[in-house]
């Protein structure tokens, strides 16, 4: 078994309204030091995982995804493998 690296980022969909990037862009808003907009605020996850090859690897991720890490409704994903380091 080879162990990966596992990157998932998390962002709520397009069309979903974003309360935390509303919030910081409202904190934003009278600072004319800063030109910045469209905040949309995710999440990120980090782990190990040990598996045959990369696309089991993925395979794996990706159905971890889909049941237990990312609400698909509201939510989109990417995920990142990479070799692990020994």
């Amino acid at each position: 078994m080879r162990k990966f690296n596992i990157t998932i980022e998390i962002m709520p969909t397009d069309s979903v309204l974003d309360p935390q990037g509303e919030a910081i862009e409202l904190t934003l808003k009278d600072n004319s030091k800063y030109q910045a907009n469209n905040f949309r605020v995710g999440k990120r996850i980090e782990f190990v995982i040990e598996s045959k090859n990369n696309l089991s690897a993925k395979n794996t991720v990706k159905e971890l995804c889909e049941k237990f890490l990312v609400n698909e409704i509201i939510e989109k994903y990417k995920i990142k493998i990479e070799n692990a380091k020994n």
